[in-house]
């Protein structure tokens, strides 16, 4: 079973991306920029959504039903492996044109779009700029690169690196934490969040996935309010060492 990363599901980009799916447009062309081992994962979580009738991806409905093995009867990819050729692009385009089975309308697939060559590019320039209705389409690719003219019919999101930040094993132990507590306080809130993305992914790498999520929620909450660097500090210990519920560290800060 293909699953996200706890890192990626809880960054405040998949958490932005997964709002504009729910609501009452959504964008026609969206390019998700990312590792490729990622694609899979994030193509089927995002196309439940997008595919879903309740637009939630309840599991449901009779679109949510008609998966089967990560295939879909309206999710149109334009090539297994690689980026697609102009011939591929062109039956995709023609699928998209028809009648959704199940669903309210049908997604189409660009693999590997970062490597399209300009033909295969070119081919796709009118349906992205005037999709059919119900019509959406996702280009994965691992660099940032369109040629321009496709790049500016698309909301680009590019999402990051798991190993971005080396792994960092957090202490262990109240006399660790006693320790580093005591380091931190020199620490501006930069500094702390670098050291805690060393944590998620040292946390990621043991798949202790909800607490890497739970330090993902404090860096998020970290950004949009004023925590000072020993606030944050605290919360790290109770939700690493003492493992609360990241609803009962806020309550219990606050």
């Amino acid at each position: 079973m293909l699953n996200i990363p706890a890192f990626l599901k809880s960054s405040p980009l998949w958490l932005n991306l997964k709002d504009k799916l729910a609501g009452e447009v959504t964008p026609s062309a969206i390019a998700l920029c990312l590792s490729g081992s990622l694609h899979s994962a994030l193509l089927l979580e995002i196309s439940k959504i997008m595919l879903c009738l309740n637009k939630d991806g309840c599991g449901r409905c009779l679109s949510c039903m008609a998966w089967s093995e990560g295939s879909h009867p309206d999710l149109i990819v334009s090539s297994e492996q690689g980026p697609p050729s102009v011939d591929q692009c062109r039956e995709m385009i023609d699928e998209l044109h028809l009648k959704a089975v199940v669903s309210s309308g049908r997604i189409g697939v660009v693999p590997c779009a970062d490597k399209l060559n300009i033909n295969s590019a070119n081919s796709l320039l009118k349906i992205t700029e005037e999709p059919p209705a119900g019509c959406r389409l996702i280009f994965l690719m691992e660099e940032n690169r369109l040629i321009p003219t496709l790049r500016s019919r698309i909301w680009t999101i590019v999402f990051p690196e798991e190993d971005t930040f080396p792994p960092l094993s957090p202490p262990s132990g109240k006399a660790q934490w006693m320790g580093w507590l005591e380091r931190i306080s020199s620490f501006d809130r930069e500094q702390l969040i670098l050291e805690l993305q060393g944590f998620i992914g040292f946390l990621v790498q043991k798949k202790l996935y909800l607490k890497a999520s739970n330090l993902s929620q404090l860096i998020f909450l970290a950004g949009q309010t004023n925590l000072s660097v020993s606030m944050m500090g605290d919360m790290v210990f109770l939700l690493i060492e003492e493992e609360y519920p990241f609803e009962s560290v806020f309550d219990r800060i606050w």
